[in-house]
This record gives C-alpha cells, structure tokens and sequence, in this order.
C-alpha cells in the first residue's frame, strides 16, 4: 500500500496560513502601574509545508503569546493550525485533542469566528470526517467570503466526498482569491482525478513559479514527483524528488518518494535503507506499511511484520485520539488477510462518502470477501472521472479474472502495467504473473 497523493495531502492540515499575529494596536500592560508595551508581531509558519521543528518553535511562540493574551482569538486559532500541522509532522495524533480545544474556545467566544471554524473544519478533514469538514468550512467561507483558507478546506472535503462538480467551483473561487501554492496545487490534485494528466502537471508547474520559500518549493516538486511516479516514469520522479530535496534537506516526505522510486528503478538497497530511514523519523502507518510491503516482496517476511505490528499499533493510536480509519486502512486490510475488517471499513466510509477513492477500496474490500459481482459494480464506477491509477486498474482487473471476463481483466491489467509498472514491490508482480497466465495457451 504505497502512499498515495492524497493520502499524503490529507494527512495533514490541508491547508493552513503564514499568520502574521499582532501588530501596533495591540499592547500588552506591562509591569502593574507601568505603561501599556507594544506586542512584539509574530510571523507563524504553520502550513502543510513546514517541518516538525519549525512547528514546535510556532507552537512554544504561542503558547508564550497566550499566556499574556489570553483573549488573543487570532493566535488561539493559529494554535489550533500548529498542532494539526504537527500531528502530521510527528505522525503523533495526540495533537489532534489539543487542536480541537484551541479552536473550540474561540467559537464559544466568537461562533462566527471564520478562522476558528476552517481550522475546525481542517481537523475535521484530518480525521477524515469530511461532512463534518465540509459543513464547518461552509460555515467559515459563510462568515468569510473572502477567506481561501475556508474555501481550500471546503474544497478538499468535497473532493473526499465525491463531490467533484462542487468542488471546481470551490476550487476556481480559491485560485481568484488567492492563486499561489496552495490554490495551484489543488487544482492539480482535481486535473489528475479526472485522467487530465497534461493540466495537472501545467498546475504544479504554475504553483512552482510562485513558491516563494525553499520549503513552499519542496512542496510543489514532491507531488510533481508523485505524478511523474504515477505515470511510470521513475527518472523523472526521481529528478523531482532529488530537486526538492536539495530546497529542503531533511524532508521526509520526499525521503519517502525516493525510497519509493528506488524500488521501482530496482535500486532494492537504497531503496530498504531510504525506508528504514524514513520510518525512523516519521512512522505514519502508511509508511510502516509501505516499508513492510517492500521487505515482504524481498522475502524478509519476519522483518516486514515487524513493520505491519508497528503500524497496526500505530493505527489504534489514531483512531483513540478520533482518527476515523480510512481507504488505505480498508485496502491494506484487503491485502493482508483481514478481509472482515477490510469490509466493515470501508462499507463504513461509503455509508457517508461516494469519492471514486472509496469505491475502490469498497470493490477490493467485497473482492477479498469472494462477493466478485458487486466488487465490479464498485470497480467500475471507480473510473467514472476517467482517473488513470494503476492501482485501480489493479484491482479491477483481479475482479474481473475471479468472474472469467479474461478479455476485460487482460486490459485492464494491462493498463496498470502500462501506467505505471512498478507501481507497487507486491502487487505489481502479482499483476504481471496474472496477466502472464492469462495470455498462457490453455
């Protein structure tokens, strides 16, 4: 279960400013009796893109701001962005609670408080709850109209519920709003799900132009990395990743797009160490997972359940601190022989939202529990926006093979060849000695 582009993005904040706080009209009293002293402004990183010691430094600033203004709303919710930033950057949930107090103590103050509640709305995303994320940041753009950091919220909760018509429109108010890395970079996560590979990649590159900061870059040229990845051309990938690593040394989230690629170059040996590094730093269950599938394709079956352990623990730590489990749960579930719990979660996720991400996971989770017909069914409306995804592809083309729809399973494993070959150290050897085996003369 190798990373996905959104999984990526949504395990995180999604979206969250550069907040400058304070300014000449606010003062502080000062020593009793004394006169008022002017608030030194703080410039607050707490976007997706900034690293876990820069975060800490934003956090430790407004912890020290709030202890003087307590009624400081603004920084109360720049808090409340740090630490969902943060639980992303540590891959530690228990960051989560305290985001949501920090957001919830401005709205009793100020229910209308269109800040308070996008960041409400961007925890409630991180947790994939994403009705609840698109109604808070309904709320928020209501308060607001003119915040992009509400309409950037709203937009990635409408693309997780499947609704895609709802969210261009979000999206294009976004970019006029504000056209910068966040806008742009969205825009081309909405390009790719519709198999627009050209205009997702013409997006990045605009997102690029603008980037102002090392880190911002970084940003862009790790999911121009990912694309390349996805359309299976690994030197590329591995160019963008290198580039974005060079602006931003100690990213691990490009460590993890190297570690990756090298797998699918056949560098085996970077690639164990890049993951073994990776992990080390940041064990996000999708990375423990990832590294486990790599050790598992190389026949270090103890090694890789040593890493399948960690990220099974790693899991139930999310979902106690109100993480609901997700696709790539259900998916990996699906694959490694869990098909009860890969059902019960992904019929859960398709209960409240229809994006073709869950339908997918639905169709491999019915395909693990031998129900081929409905699978299909699932499979099939997975490609209703036209998205190229070998791992869709994948799967399909396995459901098909149950049902004896040789014809349609040899395209369709085909195509996932095609798109990307090496798109997992798993199943992409299942999916070639597959459709091997279907080209065999009987």
């Amino acid at each position: 279960m190798p990373p996905s582009r959104r999984a990526t993005i949504l395990g995180g904040i999604l979206l969250a400013p550069v907040l400058l706080i304070g300014g000449a009209v606010l003062f502080t009293s000062g020593n009793a009796g004394g006169p008022p002293q002017p608030v030194t402004p703080l410039e607050i990183d707490v976007s997706e893109q900034a690293n876990a010691t820069a975060l800490a430094r934003s956090i430790t600033a407004l912890q020290d701001r709030l202890r003087d203004l307590p009624k400081d709303f603004s920084s109360w919710s720049a808090l409340g962005y740090a630490y969902v930033a943060q639980a992303r950057a540590t891959a530690d949930p228990s960051y989560y609670p305290r985001a949501e107090e920090a957001f919830a103590l401005v709205i009793a103050e100020r229910p209308d408080d269109a800040d308070a509640l996008a960041g409400m709305g961007a925890l409630a995303n991180a947790r994939h709850e994403f009705a609840t994320g698109r109604d808070l940041a309904m709320q928020a753009v209501a308060a607001d109209p003119y915040d992009s950091t509400a309409k950037g919220v709203l937009a990635d909760a409408q693309l997780q519920l499947g609704e895609y018509d709802a969210a261009l429109v979000t999206l294009q108010e976004m970019v006029d709003l504000r056209p910068g890395v966040a806008s742009f970079t969205r825009i081309s996560d909405s390009y790719e799900l519709r198999g627009d590979l050209e205009g997702a990649r013409y997006a990045l590159e605009r997102s690029l132009e603008v980037s102002a900061a090392p880190s911002d870059a970084s940003f862009v040229l790790f999911y121009l990395g990912e694309l390349a990845f996805n359309s299976g051309d690994y030197e590329l990938a591995a160019q963008h990743y290198a580039e974005g690593l060079r602006r931003d040394p100690g990213n691990v989230t490009i460590l993890a797009g190297q570690a990756k690629v090298a797998a699918a170059l056949g560098d085996v040996e970077a690639a164990v160490a890049g993951w073994a590094e990776v992990v080390q730093r940041l064990p996000q269950p999708i990375y423990l997972v990832a590294y486990g599938e790599l050790l598992q394709s190389l026949g270090r079956t103890e090694e890789a359940q040593e890493q399948y352990d960690v990220a099974d623990a790693a899991s139930k730590l999310f979902t106690a601190s109100g993480v609901t489990p997700d696709v790539e749960v259900a998916i990996y579930a699906a694959d490694h022989g869990r098909p009860a719990e890969a059902l019960e979660i992904a019929e859960a996720q398709y209960a409240t939202r229809r994006s073709v991400e869950v339908e997918d996971a639905l169709a491999w989770a019915l395909h693990a529990n031998g129900r081929y017909e409905e699978a299909l069914e699932h499979a099939l409306e997975a490609q209703r926006l036209g998205t190229r995804n070998a791992v869709f592809d994948y799967h399909r083309g396995m459901i098909q093979m149950e049902l004896g729809l040789v014809d349609d399973a040899r395209a369709s494993l085909t195509l996932a060849l095609e798109t990307s070959p090496a798109f997992s150290p798993l199943r992409a050897p299942i999916a070639e000695a597959a459709l091997n085996s279907l080209d065999a003369p009987p």
